[in-house]
């Protein structure tokens, strides 16, 4: 026990029967003592949060404090109440108020904050934001804060509220006027320098660095699913046969989550919890509870108990299937065995072969301390989001004064004077902001987008409470037929997997999916009767795996049948691997590398299998993807992992065509198909809000948002550098492509969900691009890279009198070509020079019959005219259509019947251009009859 921390302190620890401190409480003591700001990095149950905490309160007991002297954050709601009451045991009896706040405090307990403000205040990042920006009374105690404490650390960096708290804390320099000592606890991480200097920010205070060398020893089994007819039931029963209670089993998703939990129940299985984001505050918490109290048998779980949550002592971890990283294996491992010298203790559930592949390389990168690199982020709309709190704090405040603000952080240090100038010209474009000389106010857009009262707003409006929070909410497209809701669907999933015409399967019935109304979040479905319905289980963005996993592989792969020798496969895990390697063996293939590419071409896709950054795979997908719906068909998918990628092409070897062109081209390939991407999609739908975009973007107007959603998607899903690389490796032969049957990993790439392409808005996309001229399928399809096919079927959709976007299509005389144009615009392109030969008959006083069938087809018209008639006076000519709409008109001669079938036909015409139809289709004719 240290002599540094005061009497009162050591009189505490005594009370708690603590003899001595743990190796990082007394290497955090003296710098912590000294004023430093302090990273503290040690494995989960080491006592960071006492390290940190102890000698704080040694200090504050020594002298008269105010209220609000120290703020505490952590990244997770859950992590508040347990923190809370830790903190409270040593504060208390010290005479300090400690308060909490997050969404879910109850009223009484927020009223009595602004009652005694607190001496010690426990909250989140959000939590942090909206003092800053809202509450008025309660935010002048900031003034007084000494030290703030920042909780796993490490869960925030390269993130969105990363970069949003780091901002918050020059915020509150800048509004305190004081330095404050910032200190920092993370569990193992691999770039500690970068970590630091991102909390630490714009403080000048002597920075230290402290570490526990003492790597935790674990046990660890990887087991396999033996092959079954139904992998639930499987996979239940194995997961019981491996409780031992208290268990947390973590999954990759809320779904997996709740099906294996409903699997257990169904095995007769007790005390079993669920714990994911989706659930009620009270759920969550009776599942923590249950678990500290030793009630609970296992707790089924996500990532909301990777964190430090105090949960009592868990015996065991299950982690169902390989979970994505290094970092989140050694969190979730190291919820067990959660004190100094215990030892974590878990196994990992494979169900396919190569999750055996993939646990071990985890495995093996975990024991040689191979960690993720923390992710550099510089998200632009964080920035539009922090200039706006200020303005809801301040209501005016100096352009100066928030540049050297948000560049204070480590995040935005770089941003120039230049970007920030953009942002303010657009958000006062959207009026969001105000400019008046040199200061900012707020504009009058921001309430109507985060409102108090949503039903008086359009549809795009938020609930306010959403503006404070940058935690990616899980948008939902509703799903209803007629006006009957079915249910919801995630909208990423939306974006990347369903189209008009798909069938899925929901509450055990088949729909067709009719249309997707992206501003409105809703999809129409029609009842089908037959076919094979997708069901729409995936759930989450789907985290992208390490890169480090598939290098380990290769390393792991060299080795060759040494690996069945690992201590930690069980007999099955054993089985799936050598079944893996055989069946290279059988087909003489060497065992697979990142330098070879096996190419098979099944009935329905073509696979590329190899090991690869997941990042690359999905950006060379993307790019093949495009050349298909460019040129071919827009009916394409693709699918991308770290084991290689596939696309539904089967008779082009796309990747060769790919690879043989050139840098520049693939370059522009690159960046369009990431634009085209659902991915893009949604990156771009979750900003736009914060830049005071409401509806449809605009490529135009709207470049700000393309070019940060562009960048925002490359950096979370996408790996161009790698690509580039990768391309240029096949194409100088140190990648080979070899032709192959279906390989172990090529199988692998065919269990990932498919992606398609997004391209939103065809119709206005079209619309735009046919302003203004008359052009042919083929000239539409270069400009807008629609595949010829595609386009003509959506053309002719936008004739029909309930298109918004309405077109219509005529004869070039010249070149007999088939010229489509906007409804409104036929009228300027007859009189213009450079089409008027088209609507100019040669004899104008030539008589003609013109034939109208009806839209329904039920009757038909003929109308005797002249093409002068129609030249004299076209609007008065008009008024002698008996329909408002023709379904199909087209012309015969009085004298000779062949003309009938020389005449072009049109469809879906309005009665105002029936006139000038005419006049093409008279032009077109004589002009095969005279010439």
């Amino acid at each position: 026990m240290s002599d540094s921390l005061s009497k009162k302190i050591s009189s505490l620890m005594k009370e708690r029967n603590w003899t001595k401190m743990t190796q990082i409480q007394e290497m955090a003591m003296e710098p912590i003592l000294r004023g430093n700001n302090t990273l503290i990095i040690a494995p989960t149950g080491f006592g960071k949060t006492e390290a940190a905490l102890l000698p704080i309160l040694s200090l504050m007991s020594e002298g008269e404090q105010k209220p609000v002297s120290l703020i505490y954050v952590t990244p997770l709601k859950a992590l508040i109440n347990d923190i809370t009451i830790r903190i409270d045991w040593w504060a208390s009896k010290l005479g300090f108020v400690v308060s909490r706040k997050h969404g879910e405090v109850p009223q009484k307990e927020k009223n009595m904050r602004l009652r005694k403000a607190p001496h010690i205040l426990v909250t989140t990042p959000e939590g942090l934001e909206i003092d800053m920006d809202w509450a008025s009374k309660f935010r002048d105690n900031y003034r007084n804060v000494k030290w703030v404490i920042i909780d796993e650390i490490h869960e925030l960096m390269g993130s969105k509220r990363g970069a949003q708290l780091f901002v918050l804390l020059e915020r509150l320099k800048d509004f305190s006027g004081k330095d404050f000592q910032r200190i920092g606890l993370s569990a193992t991480i691999s770039n500690e320098e970068l970590v630091a200097n991102t909390l630490f920010g714009s403080s000048s205070r002597p920075k230290t660095i402290v570490k526990s060398e003492a790597g935790k020893e674990f046990r660890l089994k990887i087991r396999s699913i033996k092959d079954s007819g139904d992998v639930w039931v499987a996979s239940a029963k194995i997961i019981k046969e491996s409780l031992e209670p208290p268990t947390l089993v973590f999954t990759n998703s809320r779904f997996l989550t709740e099906r294996l939990h409903e699997e257990l129940e169904r095995l007769g299985e007790k005390g079993i919890f669920v714990h994911h984001s989706s659930i009620s505050r009270d759920s969550k918490s009776n599942a923590e509870e249950n678990l500290r109290s030793g009630k609970a048998g296992a707790v089924l779980c996500t990532k909301t108990l990777e964190l430090g949550i105090d949960v009592g002592k868990v015996k065991k971890i299950i982690m169902y299937r390989p979970p994505p990283s290094v970092a989140s294996f050694l969190q979730r491992l190291g919820r067990s065995g959660h004190c100094v010298g215990g030892i974590p203790y878990g196994e990992i559930i494979c169900v396919q072969d190569f999750d055996c592949l993939e646990a071990l390389a985890i495995y093996s990168l975990s024991r040689k301390g191979k960690l993720e690199p923390p992710r550099r982020v510089r998200p632009l709309d964080v920035v539009a989001r922090e200039i706006l709190g200020m303005l809801l704090q301040y209501s005016s405040i100096k352009l100066e004064r928030v540049f050297s603000i948000i560049t204070a952080s480590q995040v935005y240090r770089d941003l120039t004077r230049e970007e920030f100038q953009n942002l303010i010209s657009y958000l006062q474009r959207n009026n969001l902001v105000v400019v008046e000389g040199d200061e900012l106010k707020l504009g009058k857009s921001f309430f109507k987008i985060w409102t108090f009262n949503r039903s008086n707003n359009f549809v795009w409006a938020k609930n306010f409470s959403e503006f404070f929070s940058l935690i990616s909410n899980d948008d939902a497209f509703t799903l209803r037929s007629g006006e009957k809701i079915i249910g919801e669907i995630d909208a990423i999933y939306v974006y990347k997997h369903i189209r008009p015409g798909d069938l899925i399967r929901i509450s055990g019935k088949l729909w067709k999916v009719a249309r997707i109304h992206n501003g409105m979040m809703m999809v129409d479905l029609t009842p089908a009767d037959r076919g094979e319905g997708e069901i729409p289980i995936w759930r989450g963005e789907g985290v992208p795996k390490s890169q480090l996993i598939p290098r380990e592989i290769q390393e792991l792969f060299k080795i060759g049948d040494k690996i069945l020798e690992s201590e930690i496969l069980d007999d099955s895990a054993k089985a799936s691997l050598k079944a893996l390697m055989e069946k290279y063996v059988r087909s003489k293939l060497p065992l697979p590398s990142s330098s070879t590419i096996y190419m098979t071409v099944t009935d329905k896709e073509t696979v590329y299998s190899t090991l690869i950054d997941e990042r690359v795979a999905n950006t060379i997908a993307h790019m093949l993807m495009y050349l298909a719906s460019s040129k071919y068909t827009l009916n394409v998918y693709t699918r991308a992992s770290i084991y290689g990628f596939s696309i539904n092409i089967t008779d082009r070897d796309l990747l060769r065509e790919l690879v043989q062109m050139k840098e520049e081209r693939i370059r522009k390939i690159l960046f369009r198909s990431i634009l085209r991407s659902p991915l893009f999609m949604s990156v771009e739908k979750e900003i736009q809000a914060s830049f005071g975009k409401i509806g449809k973007i605009n490529p135009k107007e709207d470049k700000l948002i393309i070019k940060e959603g562009l960048r925002q998607t490359v950096k979370r899903y996408f790996n161009i550098k790698g690509t580039l690389t990768t391309l240029k490796r096949i194409r100088e032969g140190k990648i080979r492509i070899v032709r192959s049957e279906l390989t172990p990993l090529g199988e692998a790439v065919l269990s990932h969900a498919p992606i398609k392409p997004w391209i939103s808005g065809i119709n206005i996309l079209i619309y735009d691009a046919l302003k203004g001229g008359a052009y042919t399928v083929h000239e539409i399809s270069e400009m807008l890279s629609i595949p010829p096919r595609s386009l003509e079927v959506k053309l002719k959709q936008m004739r029909k009198t309930s298109t918004k976007y309405r077109v219509t299509s005529f004869v070039d005389v010249d070149s007999k070509e088939i010229r489509w144009c906007t409804v409104d615009e036929l009228k300027q392109l007859v009189n213009s020079d450079e089409f008027y030969t088209s609507f100019a008959p040669i004899n104008e006083d030539e008589t003609f019959i013109a034939e109208m069938r009806s839209i329904e087809g039920s009757s038909n018209t003929e109308l005797i005219f002249k093409p002068k008639q129609i030249l004299e006076n076209p609007e008065e000519f008009a008024k002698r259509i008996p329909m408002d709409e023709v379904g199909e008109l087209r012309i015969h001669d009085p004298v000779d019947p062949m003309i009938c079938n020389m005449s072009p036909r049109y469809y879906f015409v309005r009665r105002d251009i029936v006139p000038y139809l005419l006049l093409n289709a008279s032009a077109y004719i004589q002009n095969l009859k005279y010439t």
